[in-house]
Order: C-alpha cells, then sequence, then structure tokens
C-alpha cells in the first residue's frame, strides 16, 4: 500500500527536524548585545560641577602631599591617573627626596567648561579652564628656611578628565599650565 503524497512529506519533514537537532551547526552565534554607554552626566551644568568637585579632591591631595612630603600613590591614584598620576608620583617623589616641602595652599576659581564628550568614551570625558591661585604657596627645606624667593601668583590652567567607572568618579589625567595669570 502506498501512502499518500502528504503523509510521505510530512513524515520527511519530520525527520529532517529531529535530526538536524542531532547534527553540530556551523552557524555562528552572534554575542550577546552589549550595554550601550551612557554619558555619566545628563547635564553641561552637571559636568561642570563633577568637574570643580573632583579638581577640589585633587588639590586638597596634592596639598597634603606637598604640605607633608609624603608620596602616597594609592591615595593620588583616586584623584588621578594615567600621565598625571605618573608625573606626580615622579614630582613628589623628587620633593621629598631632597628634603622639600611646600607651605600654603592651592587653591582654585573661575572653572570654565571647555569640552564635555558624551561620545562613547570614558577617556577625556571633560576639559575644563581654571584659574590657579599659588600666591600663598611657597616651598622650604628640613630646616623650615625658603627654597626660593620666587613668588607665585595665579595661573590658567587646561584640565582633562577620564572617567573611572571602578572609582564612579572623574580622575585628572591631564593638567596643562598656560602660564598666563588669571
Amino acid at each position: 500500500m502506498r501512502l499518500p503524497n502528504l503523509v510521505r512529506a510530512s513524515v520527511g519533514v519530520l525527520l529532517l527536524v529531529l535530526l538536524s537537532g542531532c547534527t553540530p551547526s556551523d552557524a555562528i552565534t552572534s554575542p550577546d548585545p552589549t550595554a550601550t554607554f551612557v554619558a555619566p552626566y545628563a547635564t553641561d551644568e552637571e559636568a561642570l560641577a563633577a568637574a570643580e568637585a573632583a579638581y577640589a579632591d585633587y588639590v586638597s591631595v596634592i596639598n597634603t602631599h606637598l604640605n607633608d612630603s609624603i608620596v602616597d600613590e594609592d591615595l593620588l591614584a583616586t584623584v588621578a591617573t594615567g600621565a598625571e598620576l605618573a608625573s606626580l608620583i615622579e614630582s613628589h617623589t623628587r620633593l621629598a627626596d631632597a628634603g622639600t616641602r611646600s607651605v600654603g595652599e592651592v587653591t582654585f576659581d573661575q572653572t570654565k567648561l571647555q569640552r564635555y564628550s558624551t561620545d562613547g568614551s570614558l577617556r577625556e570625558i571633560l576639559v575644563v579652564y581654571v584659574c590657579e591661585d599659588l600666591s600663598d604657596v611657597y616651598l622650604v627645606n628640613e630646616d623650615g628656611s625658603r627654597v626660593t624667593d620666587e613668588a607665585f601668583s595665579t595661573e590658567l590652567a587646561q584640565v582633562t578628565f577620564d572617567y573611572s567607572v571602578a572609582l564612579g568618579a572623574l580622575l585628572v589625567s591631564d593638567r596643562d599650565p598656560w602660564g598666563d595669570s588669571c
């Protein structure tokens, strides 16, 4: 007895479906979709406020290091990254090894947002201009006498920040003093 065409086709499709699950597949599966970049700050104003707070932390750590003539690399890494971190460690080590420390504190004001990048990169996410005031700062040696009579004043600097996901914070990645008074 012959089976009708519909039955034969159905059995053939069923066998094909069952057997296809038993053979290895060379098909490439696409990776799970990754999360899209979300800028850490909703507005330029939020970004500027975050940069001001991050730079205040940076200046506080720098003042502590220079006034106490210490080099705490872990503490420096909470406010700086990359080339800026390496530069801080090198310069602070040089001053500490020479027995030199600073008196007074660096302050800053007149922060202006130069660029806030929301393009998907956490590097160089923010760039600001700041006016640093070094007028109350001078260097002394171990006996407390001034190393130089040079008087510092205000200085305009461009500061670049990277965003650290691990710390959930902005870190100074570059600081470029322009030498101009502000």
